[in-house]
């Protein structure tokens, strides 16, 4: 029986409870590229019970003995679940209790799992947001990527947890990761290419399937296996809507891979300038198996990330050939352990791994799809603090979601969003742009939170319609505001009545209104039609003008009244002709003159005057002639 401390043992836990208070029965750790690894360990004490809270969240670290005595392995990670499994009785010495426990041990980056959010990143690489992510939830981290990420102009975290978020962008750019451990922490490495590859210190490793003292691999399988031979990925960018930017890759190894096209329409322009690379990822990952072989060893070096080769297969075309472990379960057990456990020795450590050839990239397998927003939701329209309209050339806006906690309500808290408007076509359509502080219904392509797109403008309780309602119920229309800083008495307006008897229709211009028809315009009013003017009134008429009356025809001038006739004027009266002039008138052609007085008087003045008539009479208290001659007949 052996003794109960951990010194001689193949496995030995460190943990806040201090050394040799719990001793290890078994191991299981589950690994694998891009992914978070899990590891459970059954421990013990020596009667003595350990308070879950001193473990539960707290770093611990396992040391692996190599087994020719050269070095060892670590695992280190924080105890995320302890269940206390009761207690037992030493079979040699019936005065000792042992308490068992069961740790799930995992990475920090595991809290990431734990916390759902949304929110939104602007003008950031992939790089820029795991830095970010890792930082908030204390991850260790080493960035080995060698490729160059632009810079997303926006990127979504919607009702997701920060794991699945960072987890789809990295599949999406094809960065793959895993875990290097020291007896104090352990590390989440990123790479991107076979360059961040180590070696395992196992480098070179025999496969035997029978009894060997030495460290090998004691089961093999590998295989071929169909996958895709292409990928093709389509979108549409409204920059350049004639054309559908796309990537395309094809590796077509095997003779039926050539018709064995995947095809994606995304409809984001997002990545479109780097279409070609991002098809290259994903038939890289969709290949990734093809080649895929899995095996059974002791070798306690072999930890997933690294390479290992074969220096004696029963295949000579796998010796010198060099893999890459991609998944791993590792299982150590301490055989007799105060009674824990019965085991022999030679089952104290094996693993089950899985790899594939070191010139394959790995590129983790697109499994966290992006969220779907189904339906559509209301945002606020933003800008900059003196905006009243802020928008771009394209007529795009920046709104404030209601779930951006982040967001400071300002030019910054969106991408620009189209707005979709009733009518569109080139350099015609319905234009209506939202101005900030209006509420809109925000839907999204394909439900794709990348791709907003604005599909209307609602009223709340801070902004009400501009009618009162019910009691207006029968009118609608448009009513604008001036900006900037118009007030409520400050608005063009096109407003309808359609209540029945006081129908009417409403125009309202705050300045200036102007009325353009290119050919013939007829209005038609069946009753009264009043015009009134504040100030002058000016018509030029290019051609013809008749005006006819049906009845009585007044003008009222308060002042002067001028009227300018090129050629002819004719007056026609079907009965009396009345004119009348406070003060004179005068009837005045070249050197002929007519004048009227309100004193009575009245002069004609000519060269030659005549009178003709059947009968002519001249009647007044005195008349008087002067002439140089005077002529009667």
């Amino acid at each position: 029986m052996q003794k109960a401390t951990q010194d001689k043992n193949v496995i030995q836990i460190s943990t806040p409870a201090g050394k040799d208070t719990l001793y290890l029965t078994r191991f299981v750790a589950q690994e694998a590229m891009s992914d978070l690894f899990v590891m459970s360990a059954n421990m013990y004490t020596v009667g003595k019970q350990i308070a879950h809270e001193d473990l539960v969240g707290k770093p611990v670290s396992i040391k692996v003995r190599n087994a020719d005595g050269g070095g060892e392995r670590y695992y280190h990670g924080i105890v995320s679940h302890l269940v206390s499994n009761g207690s037992r009785t030493a079979d040699v010495d019936e005065q000792k209790n042992y308490i068992d426990y069961q740790a799930t041990i995992v990475p920090f980056a595991a809290s990431m799992r734990n916390r759902k959010n949304s929110r939104i990143y602007q003008k950031k690489t992939v790089q820029d947001i795991f830095a970010d992510l890792f930082g908030q939830h204390n991850v260790a981290f080493s960035d080995k990527t060698s490729k160059t990420y632009p810079k997303y102009e926006y990127c979504v975290q919607y009702q997701e947890s920060d794991f699945d978020f960072i987890q789809r962008l990295l599949q999406q750019e094809g960065i793959f990761y895993f875990f290097e451990h020291s007896n104090s922490a352990h590390t989440l490495v990123l790479a991107d290419d076979i360059t961040a590859y180590e070696v395992c210190d196992e480098s070179k490793v025999v496969y035997s399937t029978g009894h060997l003292s030495a460290s090998h691999i004691s089961r093999w399988q590998g295989g071929l296996s169909l996958a895709p031979g292409s990928f093709k990925r389509v979108g549409y960018d409204f920059k350049q809507p004639s054309r559908y930017p796309d990537g395309e890759q094809a590796n077509p190894e095997l003779p039926t891979q050539s018709v064995s096209e995947v095809f994606e329409y995304t409809g984001e322009a997002e990545c479109h300038p780097r279409a070609a690379n991002l098809a290259s990822v994903q038939l890289e990952s969709l290949q990734r198996d093809m080649k895929l072989s899995s095996g059974r060893s002791d070798c306690r070096s072999f930890t997933v990330g690294k390479l290992f080769s074969f220096k004696k297969h029963e295949d000579p075309r796998l010796e010198g050939k060099t893999f890459v472990i991609t998944s791993m379960m590792t299982s150590i057990t301490v055989p007799n352990q105060s009674g824990a456990l019965q085991a022999s020795a030679e089952e104290v450590y094996s693993n089950h791994f899985e790899c594939v050839p070191k010139e394959i990239p790995y590129r983790a397998q697109v499994n966290k799809k992006k969220p779907v927003i189904n339906g559509v939701q209301t945002a606020i329209v933003t800008g900059d603090s003196a905006d009243e309209i802020m928008i771009d050339q394209y007529g795009r806006v920046k709104v404030q979601f209601d779930w951006d906690r982040e967001g400071k309500k300002d030019s910054k808290s969106s991408c620009w969003i189209r707005v979709a408007q009733n009518w569109a076509g080139k350099k015609w359509g319905a234009f209506f742009f939202p101005r900030v502080g209006q509420e809109v219904l925000v839907d999204f392509i394909n439900g794709d939170p990348d791709q907003p797109i604005i599909s209307g403008a609602i009223y709340n309780a801070d902004l009400m319609p501009p009618y009162a309602l019910p009691a207006e119920k029968t009118q609608s229309g448009i009513k604008t505001r001036s900006t900037k800083e118009g007030g409520a008495d400050n608005f063009n307006e096109l407003r309808f009545e359609d209540k029945k008897g006081s129908e009417l229709v409403y125009i309202q211009a705050e300045k200036d209104k102007q009325l353009y028809v290119k050919n013939d315009q007829n209005d038609k009013t069946d009753n009264d039609h009043n015009v009134e003017i504040g100030n002058d009134n000016k018509v030029l008429i290019g051609n013809d003008r008749t005006v006819d009356v049906g009845n009585n025809d007044t003008l009222n001038v308060k002042t002067n009244r001028v009227s300018d006739i090129g050629d002819n004027d004719t007056l026609k009266v079907g009965k009396t002709l009345n004119i009348e002039a406070g003060d004179e008138i005068v009837i005045k052609t070249g050197s002929a003159q007519i004048k009227m007085s309100s004193s009575g008087n009245i002069t004609i003045e000519g060269t030659n005057i005549d009178i003709k008539g059947s009968n002519i009479k001249v009647d007044g208290s005195a008349i008087t002639l002067s002439a140089g001659m005077i002529k009667l007949n």
